[in-house]
């Protein structure tokens, strides 16, 4: 075996060869030396340092065999163990078979070459588990959208990469280096810096992660993937950073999911106008700015008639009309608002600084630019407008009380069929304040916080009081005597109006037991609501009640507005024949406010007109104010009914309605409303007598 040995390149190739080999002593089986690939197997051990043999690289029950094939090689020069070779200390299985050769001279003396075989199914099962792992890896990394890198810095070459990592680079595989400045000319112009900076900070800031997100341009066909790459500083042997490794991610479908997201939840799918929740967060931004954005308006623009339009012409017609009308708002207004919309057919704007303050002037050119009809399907229609203004800070201090005063706006001039109105707190029946007292109401009618006020009316002609109103008066433990201006208008609008009306029923037959048990016959008038009418069962409820108190009809009277009338006039009238026939009087009040009681006038079953307070107090200085007076005295008793003046606040306007042949009179000329309890002294006090 000295010619094995005394080959060329024997040592050479003994260190350098892919197998495992180690060599022992013939004759004590003491480990002489053990090549690279053997130490990297089967540990560092099996190069003798420690002075074990050559057993302990084999299992023990593999012991036997393994003496027995060293003594049949240094007999016949070469023996193979089959299926056994050195224990790895790796863990992994060690299948496979040991070539044994005999080297005489080696070390001075006769030495034994073990070479390490991996069995041929073994090896091609390896082989096959790591072209399957390498190909789980490359699809995972597809499907995440993932690819590893590695770069020398000082050197600027790229060392390692993956297929995902040259497809997110748009760089071919040609198999030649790449440099990183071959990458950086990928990244989006206005990107690039802060990648740099990023790299910068890794490389010399300790404990700092490559961490950034940012776009990659392709290769000429304008496609711009967003990418996100995480990468950790690794240090040379120097110490100091040389290498950077880390992963790249192609996050772009995240990216446009994102902004579809952020599109669905701030945009309008119709228009393309942001949404409201858009145009909170922009007024959200205008209060943060501070003083110096201020003065703020919104400007809320509601479409007239837009529900008939859209049944009419279908949603797709409507859709139209809507894109139309944003385009033609938006166009008016250009940069100097942010306009969106904000529900079905309303839209919002908001304006700023010297934009804002010229609110009212942007409001009627809304309206006028609505003169102009929009063609639909072929037909051009008139669609309407109103507009409602709120300003900061006069209005509000936060964004959403500014669009909910702007909307209060816009409900209000839509009400009184005005084309734009500015929001006023006084006029606000929506108050917050208010909503919470209308929580409060409830309790308060069982508290006994509500109380009854009367009125007196009188005859003109002799002065005598002939009956009183009732008038609801809310007296509140924190906030004092409410009027009714602040709670009535939201009770009506609820089913709390019944309960209303029931209590001020109740107290005022009541109060007529008592007067009549103090020798006083004066009928109260109490005001009825729509709801009440329209329950169906107010006749019944006035019979139960004055049954409970031994009364009739002539006690109470009842009250109803020309408004009133005009929701369901059938039921109304239907109502109010049954209650003049069971001997209510029956009064209009607040005539001629109304819009068409003229017309069920003369089917109506009333007894008495009151004239509202409006025209009564303008009469004197109004020559139109008078003349209606003075025409619906006439045509009162025209129609057999009497006339009561509501308002009568002074001598010159009793006199006036004197002259005019009015038959009652109420107002603070009479007496101011008073409590129930005080009614009785204030008709035994001659206070009042007529002039």
């Amino acid at each position: 075996m000295q010619d094995v040995r005394k080959c060329d390149g024997y040592r050479i190739a003994f260190q350098h060869a892919p197998v495992p080999m180690v060599s022992c002593d013939g004759a004590t089986l003491r480990l002489l030396r053990a090549n690279a690939c053997a130490r990297r197997l089967f540990g560092a051990g099996c190069a003798g340092q420690d002075g074990a043999g050559i057993l302990s690289l084999y299992a023990a029950e593999h012991h036997a065999r393994v003496r027995a094939a060293l003594e049949r090689t240094l007999r016949d020069g070469a023996a193979t163990l089959h299926g056994v070779q050195p224990e790895r200390h790796d863990g992994l299985p060690a299948h496979g078979d040991t070539r044994c050769l005999r080297i005489d001279g080696d070390e001075g003396g006769t030495a034994i070459l073990l070479i390490s075989h991996a069995a041929p199914d073994a090896e091609h099962a390896l082989h096959e588990q790591l072209l399957r792992t390498q190909a789980d890896l490359r699809h995972a990394q597809e499907i995440a959208h993932l690819g590893i890198w590695a770069a020398d810095m000082r050197t600027g070459i790229v060392e390692t990469t993956s297929p995902e990592t040259f497809r997110i680079f748009h760089v071919r595989e040609d198999g030649k280096p790449i440099r990183v400045d071959d990458l950086f000319q990928h990244i989006h112009p206005d990107d690039l810096p802060r990648v740099l900076d990023t790299v910068d900070r890794a490389l010399h800031v300790p404990g700092a992660r490559y961490d950034c997100e940012y776009r990659v341009m392709g290769a000429g066909d304008g496609d711009v993937r967003h990418v996100h790459s995480l990468a950790d500083a690794a240090p040379g042997a120097d110490g100091k950073p040389a290498r950077i490794v880390g992963v790249i991610q192609d996050v772009t479908e995240v990216r446009r999911a994102q902004q579809e997201i952020r599109r669905l939840a701030f945009f309008d799918e119709i228009t393309g106008l942001p949404n409201r929740a858009s145009m909170q967060r922009h007024l959200a931004a205008a209060f943060d700015a501070g003083a110096q954005a201020l003065p703020l308006a919104v400007l809320t623009v509601d479409l007239a008639h837009f529900r008939q339009i859209n049944l009419a012409l279908g949603h797709l017609n409507g859709d139209q009309l809507l894109r139309d009308v944003a385009q033609r708002i938006a166009r008016l207004l250009g940069d100097n608002a942010c306009l969106a919309r904000t529900a079905n057919a309303q839209f919002t704007a908001l304006l700023q600084g010297a934009h804002a303050r010229a609110a009212q002037q942007a409001a009627d050119a809304i309206v006028k630019a609505f003169e102009n009809t929009f063609l639909i399907a072929g037909v051009r229609y008139e669609i309407g407008a109103h507009v409602g203004i709120a300003m900061a800070p006069q209005h509000a201090g936060d964004p959403t009380g500014l669009l909910r005063n702007a909307d209060v706006a816009v409900f209000q001039a839509r009400q009184n069929g005005l084309s734009t109105m500015v929001y006023a707190p006084a006029a606000d029946p929506y108050d917050p304040k208010r909503l919470a007292l209308l929580g409060e109401f409830r309790h308060a009618l069982g508290a006994g916080q509500i109380e009854l006020y009367c009125q007196p009316k009188v005859a003109m002609a002799t002065g005598a009081v002939i009956g009183a109103e009732a008038l609801v008066r809310w007296r509140h433990p924190a906030r004092g005597l409410v009027p009714p201006s602040e709670f009535i208008p939201l009770i009506e609008s609820t089913e709390l109006i019944h309960a209303l009306t029931a209590h001020m029923l109740r107290e005022a037959v009541r109060q007529s037991h008592a007067w009549r048990q103090a020798g006083m016959a004066v009928p109260i008038a109490v005001n009825l609501s729509t709801r009440n009418l329209n329950a169906g069962n107010i006749a019944d409820h006035l019979q139960t009640l004055l049954a409970d108190w031994g009364g009739s009809p002539d006690w109470i009277g009842l009250e109803i507005t020309e408004s009133s009338l005009i929701v369901d006039p059938g039921a109304s009238i239907a109502q109010l024949n049954t209650l003049s026939q069971l001997g209510f009087q029956l009064f209009i009040d607040d005539f001629g406010t109304g819009y068409s009681s003229l017309n069920y006038l003369t089917m109506l079953p009333v007894d008495v007109i009151k004239i509202d307070h409006g025209f009564t107090t303008t009469m004197l200085t109004d020559k139109r104010a008078a003349a209606i007076v003075k025409a619906t005295i006439d045509l009162a008793h025209d129609l057999g009914m009497a006339v009561v003046a509501e308002g009568t606040s002074s001598r010159g306007i009793w006199d006036a309605l004197v002259g005019y042949g009015c038959d009652e009179a109420q107002g603070y000329y009479v007496a101011p409303p008073l409590p129930a309890r005080e009614f009785a002294n204030w008709m035994r006090n001659p206070g009042f007598r007529r002039p």
